[in-house]
This record gives structure tokens, C-alpha cells and sequence, in this order.
């Protein structure tokens, strides 16, 4: 039997009590059919862009998609100094963000041990995310998930010079809405939360020199904690921050080039997997995955990464017997 990840439980037991209270008032003031998932881009408010790229669109341009392809191609197995050595060296993915980050993540690291032999030899998933540890937390850009991944790369074994990917699952809320309080104003709320991530995705590259990509991924659906349509909405900061890369604003560069400095890693989505039709079985306790949201989970992220052309030199196989 799977063991929560630390910090979960307390989460769990916290957002179990809380059923009995706000969060049912709050389920019955707002009926999350009245949403569209972010991905079918119908206009929110008849005039803010949805789809994941610019657009409207889910499929990432093609510009952009290529320059990530470059940037990947250059990542290989680094030793614990972040030197090449593609024998002994390692390609590390670091995972950040809050409980259900950690669940979701633990349930796609148990995928990828049974894929092994479909997997770059060298690759390695570190899991850091921490319960409790949502945006506004890992903002402050101390204790956490920063203290756990300190943790976990302090060497021999790993060190900070060998993470080269980024896996950022967050959320802008905590484990339940009590008070049924309204979701902050649109959209100066969401912007607030792309200037956070892009702070924390800036801070990750002081920390990590050799980290050139980032995966982004909003939370699920909330309903049942009281916080739509406040995670719905959250979609937005991600847009909105990937979309400021690949249309070069300041800021966002990705690499040294033509009199910009490098700020952020490579940007794009991972899977969306926020959908209404999610009924209180998906949860254990109306906050965190059961058995079948995490299972939906990973194969997301796995159909995702097989397709993508940017994690294909550093997660498989060169030439991969993949399923």
C-alpha cells in the first residue's frame, strides 16, 4: 500500500473536516457546469483568450516548439560539478510544487520504474513538492519544497548542477475554501499569480545553472474544496506566462541572445487536466486524487511526453522500445 507523501496527511485529515462546513455552502452557491475546460477556448467573460497558446490554440507553435527541441538537445548526463560525462553523470528532473503535486508525481514516478527500460539510462525524477507548499508559499523562496529539494540534491548522489528539467505543478489555493471566500479580482489576481511563478521559475535558475526546461501544470478540478471558480481561472497565469515567452517579452528569454539575458527556462504545458465532470469518487476527500484521478494523471503526462519531441532526447531511449 502506497504511503502519502510527508505533509499530506495532515492536509487530508485538515480538508476532511472542513467538508462539514464552507465548503458545502460554497458547493451549493456555484455550479461548475457553467465552465468550460480551459483547452474547448470559449472566450471567458466573452473576451478573455482561452486555449492553452496564443490563439486559442492547445498545440504549441511551431516556433516555439523548435527552439525547445534546440534547447534540448543540448542536455546530457552531467557529474555532480554539472560536467558532461555520459557514463556516470545524471539528467535530473526536479518536481515542485503542493500535495497534490507530490501524489500526482509519486503516481508518475511508480509509472516510469515500470517503463524503465524505455527510459534514457541516466534520467532520474526527484520529487520535492511538499504539502501545504502552494504558490504563495514556494513564492517566498524559502522553506518547503526549497528546503526538501535542498535536501534531496545535496550529494553525493545528486547536486544542484545536474537538474536540468523542471516539473511545476501549483495552484494559487490551499486545501479548502471555508469561508466561501469569492475568488480575487479578474484579472489582476492571475496576473499576480504569472508574475509568482515567473519569480519562482527565475529563483529555480539561480539555484539550478543547468536548467533549460520547465513543464507547467495548473491544478485540477476543486469543486468539492469550495474554490471554483478560483482554480479554473488559474489557467490564465499559465497562458499568460508561457505565452509572454513565446512572444519575447522582456523578462522571459530563455537563452543569451541578441542583447537578452537568459531569465527563465524553456516554457511550455504540460497536460491540462482540470474537468468538470470529476464527481467526489476522484478525490479521497475532496481535495486530494484517489486512485482514478491519479491514474488519469499519469497517463496524461505519459501520452504527453512520448509525443513530445522536446523530452525526447533526455527521457527515452535513443531508440526506444516504447508502449
Amino acid at each position: 500500500m502506497n504511503r502519502l507523501p510527508a505533509g499530506v496527511g495532515f492536509l487530508v485529515i485538515l480538508s476532511w473536516l472542513c467538508r462539514g462546513g464552507g465548503l458545502a455552502e460554497a458547493e451549493e452557491k456555484f455550479d461548475p457546469g457553467t465552465l468550460k475546460p480551459f483547452s474547448e477556448a470559449v472566450p471567458y467573460l466573452g473576451k478573455h483568450e482561452t486555449g492553452l497558446y496564443p490563439g486559442g490554440k492547445n498545440e504549441i507553435p511551431e516556433a516555439h516548439q523548435k527552439a525547445g527541441v534546440r534547447v534540448a538537445a543540448a542536455i546530457r548526463p552531467l557529474d555532480p560539478d554539472g560536467q558532461p560525462d555520459d557514463q556516470k553523470g545524471r539528467i535530473l528532473a526536479l518536481v515542485l510544487g503542493h500535495s497534490n503535486c507530490a501524489m500526482y508525481f509519486q503516481a508518475f514516478q511508480n509509472h516510469l520504474r515500470t517503463h524503465a527500460a524505455d527510459l534514457h539510462p541516466r534520467f532520474e525524477m526527484i520529487n520535492a513538492a511538499v504539502g501545504g507548499q502552494q504558490l504563495p508559499q514556494i513564492r517566498q523562496l524559502r522553506g518547503g519544497v526549497w528546503d526538501k529539494a535542498q535536501r534531496l540534491l545535496a550529494g553525493p548522489s545528486y547536486t544542484p548542477k545536474q537538474v536540468q528539467v523542471l516539473f511545476l505543478h501549483t495552484t494559487w489555493h490551499g486545501a479548502g475554501n471555508r469561508g466561501g471566500m469569492p475568488p480575487g479580482p479578474f484579472p489582476e489576481t492571475m496576473q499576480q499569480m504569472q508574475r509568482d511563478m515567473a519569480a519562482v521559475l527565475e529563483h529555480c535558475l539561480k539555484l539550478y545553472p543547468n536548467l533549460r526546461i520547465a513543464y507547467l501544470t495548473c491544478d485540477g478540478f476543486r469543486h468539492f474544496t469550495g474554490f471554483e471558480p478560483h482554480v479554473w481561472r488559474e489557467a490564465f497565469a499559465f497562458k499568460w506566462l508561457i505565452e509572454s515567452q513565446v512572444k519575447g517579452d522582456d523578462g522571459t528569454a530563455f537563452e543569451d541572445k541578441a542583447g537578452k539575458t537568459r531569465r527563465l527556462p524553456w516554457l511550455q504545458w504540460g497536460p491540462y487536466i482540470w474537468d468538470n465532470t470529476w464527481d467526489r469518487s476522484y478525490f479521497t476527500d475532496g481535495v486530494h486524487p484517489a486512485r482514478k484521478a491519479l491514474d488519469i494523471f499519469v497517463g496524461k503526462y505519459w501520452d504527453f511526453l512520448k509525443a513530445d519531441p522536446v523530452a525526447r532526447p533526455w527521457l527515452f531511449q535513443a531508440e526506444p522500445a516504447r508502449r
